[in-house]
C-alpha cells in the first residue's frame, strides 16, 4: 500500500467530472487500498478518486474507525493505531432516494482548515458497485449519509464549498487561495502543481 497525494483546491482536478468505471478489474483493489491508506492517515472519513487525481468513479470511506494513541512511544511518529476499521468501498455510486434535510458542519481533506455549514439529505439509499463488482444497495442515515453525498459530490466535480450561499463561498475560495499562495511562497506546496499522478 502507498500513500497517495491528495490534491487541494485550486487544483483544477478537483472540479472535473469522474467518469464511470466500465469493468470493475484487479487493479482496482491496490487503488482501494491506497486510498483507505491515504484517508486513514490524513486522517479523515471519506475519499474521492478525483482527490487523489483520479477521474474515476469511485470512493472510500470509513464513519466509524477509531484512532488510539495509547500504545505509541516518544519514538513512533504514526498518529496512533487505527481500530474498529469497517471501510466501505463504493464503485459508481448512484442515489437511488433521499429523504429528510438537515445541516451539519463538513471539512474536506482538499479544502484544508476549512469548515462550514452545509445542508443534506438525513437517509440516503444508493446502488454501486463494490471492489469485487458485485451490485449493492446501502442505506445510510446521519454521518455516514453525508460523507457519502460529499464523496460523490467529488466525482461530479464539486467542492463543498460549492453548497455555500454566493458571498460565503467567494470569500471561502478567497480565504483558501490565499493561504494556499502562503503555503506556497513558505515552500510547504510546489508553485506548480503536477498534472496526473
Amino acid at each position: 500500500m502507498a500513500k497517495l497525494k491528495i490534491y487541494t483546491f485550486p487544483d483544477a482536478v478537483l472540479a472535473q467530472k469522474a467518469s464511470p468505471i466500465d469493468r470493475v478489474e484487479k487493479p482496482l483493489h491496490r487503488l482501494a487500498d491506497d486510498m483507505l491508506e491515504t484517508m486513514y492517515d490524513a486522517p479523515g472519513i471519506g475519499l474521492a478518486a478525483n482527490q487523489v487525481g483520479i477521474l474515476q468513479r469511485m470512493l472510500v470511506l470509513d464513519t466509524e474507525y477509531e484512532v488510539d494513541e495509547s500504545d505509541l512511544d516518544e519514538t513512533e511518529s504514526s498518529s496512533g493505531l487505527i481500530r474498529n476499521r469497517k471501510p466501505i468501498i463504493i464503485i459508481n455510486p448512484m442515489i437511488e432516494l433521499a429523504e429528510g434535510k438537515f445541516t451539519m458542519e463538513e471539512g474536506c481533506l482538499s479544502v484544508p482548515e476549512y469548515t462550514a455549514e452545509v445542508q443534506r439529505h438525513e437517509k440516503i439509499k444508493i446502488r454501486y458497485q463494490d471492489v469485487d463488482g458485485l451490485e449493492k444497495t446501502l442505506m445510510a442515515e446521519g454521518l455516514q449519509a453525508v460523507c457519502i453525498q460529499h464523496e460523490i459530490d467529488h466525482l461530479e466535480g464539486r467542492l463543498f464549498i460549492e453548497r455555500l450561499g454566493p458571498m460565503k463561498k467567494e470569500m471561502a475560495k478567497k480565504k483558501l487561495i490565499r493561504e494556499r499562495a502562503a503555503r506556497e511562497a513558505e515552500g510547504l506546496l510546489p508553485k506548480k502543481p503536477k498534472k496526473g499522478l
